[in-house]
């Protein structure tokens, strides 16, 4: 399977196949890159599966919005994600000193994640206004998106927990 940063040409999806699962797909058109899933009921770990790999994340504190990521079956993290202040994005912490800033902006309807030298790599926007699933563009090649596409699916989880709490509260 080709690195991530090298579908760039290709048309990438992020998508619920069925709204009776919590079950999440990053896929082009002929095939599945990344699935997100959630392996229990009422669980806040969700298991990502890959390019070949499998990644945990959850929140270490029920109170806090903040993630650790984890490589499926290792007890320790190795990466986090920090939610910015109000919910507008945040910062994945990776190893070795990498970071890569998520923004989220609720007017513009913006989420992209930039790396630490401010260049976009990537954007979702929605499909259209009444379609749930979400275009991703590549902006800019990153060996950072490469080694760890799971951020992407990150992004996804925290747009559709905001989706889910906005519906809740109307």
């Amino acid at each position: 399977m080709k690195p991530f940063s090298q579908h760039r040409t290709e048309k990438v999806q992020l998508v619920q196949p069925s709204i009776w699962k919590r079950i999440y797909q990053m896929r082009t058109e002929n095939e599945v890159l990344i699935t997100m899933s959630y392996p229990k009921l009422f669980s806040s770990t969700a298991l990502v599966e890959g390019f070949g790999e499998a990644w945990e994340f959850s929140k270490p504190q029920w109170w806090r919005s903040n993630l650790e990521i984890k490589k499926k079956y290792d007890q320790l993290p190795f990466a986090k994600f920090n939610v910015g202040k109000w919910g507008k994005g945040g910062m994945f912490e990776l190893p070795n000193g990498g970071r890569i800033e998520y923004v989220y902006e609720i007017w513009k309807n913006k989420n992209e994640l930039y790396s630490q030298q401010k260049v976009k790599l990537i954007s979702l926007e929605r499909e259209s206004l009444f379609k749930k699933g979400l275009i991703v563009t590549i902006e800019h090649e990153s060996e950072m998106l490469d080694k760890h596409p799971w951020m992407i699916m990150i992004v996804y989880d925290q747009i559709l927990s905001r989706r889910q709490a906005a519906s809740g509260a109307a």
